[in-house]
């Protein structure tokens, strides 16, 4: 951060005496001057006294981010403004709502107001939302969506057989998109997806998250450290939920950006019959709901991003959009017990408690 220097101004004022002749009627002059001056003053102080008493002083401007609400992503700004911050004062507790979740927050985007918290500002373990970073910065380096990329089982066998997938382990040989990768990544969780976009960008996984923790700083996620790109548990790679939040507010200024995350099929471009279906539109089929009515009708879901390992538990970081006053949200859920049903029951309380 640059650091300006003031230098205060000096006022002197010359010493030099010598012999002058004032008159009487000049001094009197004076006087009634100096007291017509104080009398002034203390007049003024009293109206100013009255007007703070009154109206409670002069209200200074508050900031507020320069997105605007919309439903339609392709409207959404295309360079984000940073940092995004989160006013860590206000805001109601969660702590006696019958949660699975053991921490949360849900922000108001207009004036990046908590309007609910529980234990926001504790870390937390981010699993598969670090993925909404991964495609940020991915999307800071690519040039052309559209590139080829050839699927080879050297980048495939990396895989942790335990990770979640995309299945490109059936497409060893074949060609796909650049914007398949991310899809892979964003709707499947894929860390086969992941090892391909590194290999596309030449990029060692370390040189990858050190980017990822540069722009963290850049977004302004103060209590952020990334220590992969895919989300598994590790002691490196550690967030808030207040954290989460700015970083889903960010992603959602960018249209494209805004893409990967939102809807709930994608049809890959170069395998004519693969269809990815996110992680949390499965969930929603599981439960009987849609994007639309999950929440009523007063709210649709815009966007979201799932996640599940075992320390991080379930988590699940939403875009909602008030369909009536067009005011949109941020809520973040983390370490929500047993199924993943859990985060979106969750959500609905919160939600029918609050009435944002």
């Amino acid at each position: 951060m640059n650091k300006n220097n003031y230098n205060s101004g000096e006022l002197h004022v010359g010493n030099e005496r010598g012999n002058r002749f004032v008159s009487s009627a000049f001094i009197n002059d004076t006087k009634k001057s100096s007291i017509l001056i104080i009398a002034s003053v203390l007049l003024l102080a009293m109206v100013t006294c009255t007007f703070f008493a009154v109206f409670g002083g002069f209200s200074l401007p508050t900031w507020s981010p320069i997105w605007t609400t919309t439903s339609d992503s392709s409207s959404l700004q295309e360079e984000p403004s940073a940092p995004t911050y989160i006013a860590t004062e206000g805001g109601k507790g969660m702590y006696q709502m019958d949660l699975s979740s053991d921490y949360a927050i849900l922000v108001r985007l207009s004036d990046m107001t908590t309007i609910a918290h529980k234990y926001a500002d504790e870390v937390i373990y981010p699993a598969s939302m670090t993925k909404v970073m991964t495609v940020i910065v991915a999307l800071d380096l690519i040039e052309n969506l559209d590139d080829e990329y050839v699927v080879t089982e050297e980048i495939i066998s990396q895989i942790a057989y335990d990770a979640a997938n995309a299945g490109l382990k059936e497409y060893v040989g074949q060609v796909i998109s650049v914007r398949d990768i991310l899809y892979g990544i964003s709707y499947c969780s894929g860390a086969d997806s992941v090892m391909c976009l590194l290999d596309y960008l030449e990029l060692s996984l370390e040189d990858f998250v050190a980017l990822m923790n540069l722009k963290a700083q850049e977004i302004g996620m103060t209590n952020t450290v990334f220590g992969g790109a895919i989300g598994m548990d590790n002691e490196h790679n550690q967030t808030t939920c207040r954290d989460i939040a700015a970083l889903m507010t960010y992603a959602m200024q960018n249209s494209i950006c805004a893409e990967f995350f939102s809807g709930t099929e994608y049809k890959l471009d170069f395998v004519s019959k693969t269809y990815y279906h996110s992680t949390l539109n499965t969930t929603l089929g599981q439960m009987k709901y849609t994007p639309e009515n999950v929440l009523g009708e007063e709210y649709t879901l815009i966007a979201a991003k799932s996640g599940y390992e075992i320390l991080a538990g379930r988590c699940l970081v939403s875009y909602i959009k008030n369909n009536e006053t067009g005011e949109c949200f941020v809520l973040v859920t983390a370490n929500a017990k047993q199924t993943k049903n859990n985060t979106i029951k969750d959500m609905q309380a919160i939600f029918e408690k609050f009435n944002p």
